[in-house]
């Protein structure tokens, strides 16, 4: 009797020959991914267009990175698949509106927000335009931090608290009932939080995958220590510090760099 053509494969038998290495299931379960992984990128449309891309780029990035990732697959069942797949799509999209909104950033040499150019720059030193962009950002990131209130009132209280009153993580700890853990974690989530706001980025609640979940435990883990830095009375200089975590380095940069600007939000002090 001839052997089934692999259209007519189970999913489970086709992805245990795709990890057995063979080429024409591969293909086949690439075909068989292609329309729900268009489908996918096409809802992402507005998000990347914003940054020139295409959800076309996304489809292909997306499927390229779940092959080459394949070991990372622990789940057998086509649900599993899929559900992993439609995480690497959602992280494609955000990964492709960060690495454009960069690019755009240090093409046009933009100025960051902070505390003390705001009120003290002379204005010839900037162009209209940059002096208007600055202002924008700097009603935007009041408007984000009250958003956060809003929405996340223990964590907004936590950064406040940190950064606005100027308490030590543990006088915070005692404050709200936790742990200084707890309490840095709340911070955590609060200036990724923020950062997404601030870059009309959405804020994924789905369960994230075995690599995206290392890696923001490796954020953790990384602010904790920068947060104890500031505490101990040190002088962090954020570029060096984010260099020590290249697999985390962007997203690690934009948090410290919205903690630092939550700072000129007391216009009178002096940093």
């Amino acid at each position: 009797m001839a052997e089934p053509s692999l259209s007519e494969w189970s999913f489970e038998a086709l992805l245990q020959r795709v990890r057995e290495g063979e080429k024409a299931a591969r293909d086949e379960l690439w075909s068989r991914c292609l329309r729900q992984v268009s489908q996918w990128a096409e809802k992402q449309r507005a998000q990347v267009e914003k940054v020139g891309a295409r959800p076309s780029d996304v489809t292909q990035d997306s499927l390229l990175k779940a092959f080459q990732q394949l070991d990372h697959f622990q789940g057998t069942t086509e649900g599993e698949w899929w559900a992993w797949l439609r995480q690497i799509v959602r992280n494609e999209a955000i990964g492709t509106y960060r690495h454009g909104t960069r690019k755009r950033r240090d093409a046009t040499a933009t100025v960051s927000l902070d505390g003390e150019e705001l009120l003290g720059v002379k204005a010839q030193e900037r162009s209209p335009s940059q002096v208007t962009a600055l202002q924008e950002e700097w009603r935007r990131l009041i408007s984000g931090f009250q958003w956060l209130e809003g929405h996340q009132p223990d964590q907004h209280h936590a950064l406040k608290m940190f950064h606005l009153d100027e308490q030590p993580v543990k006088a915070i700890a005692e404050r709200m009932d936790r742990t200084p853990k707890a309490v840095e974690g709340l911070m955590g989530r609060g200036v990724r939080a923020l950062r997404a706001w601030m870059a009309h980025e959405p804020v994924l609640e789905d369960p994230l995958s075995t690599e995206a979940a290392a890696e923001r435990n490796e954020v953790d883990a990384a602010f904790s220590k920068y947060l104890r830095l500031l505490e101990a009375g040190g002088t962090v200089e954020v570029e060096a510090f984010v260099k020590g975590y290249p697999d985390c380095e962007e997203e690690l940069r934009g948090m410290l760099h919205w903690m630092d600007q939550l700072r000129a939000l007391d216009p009178s002090r002096k940093r």
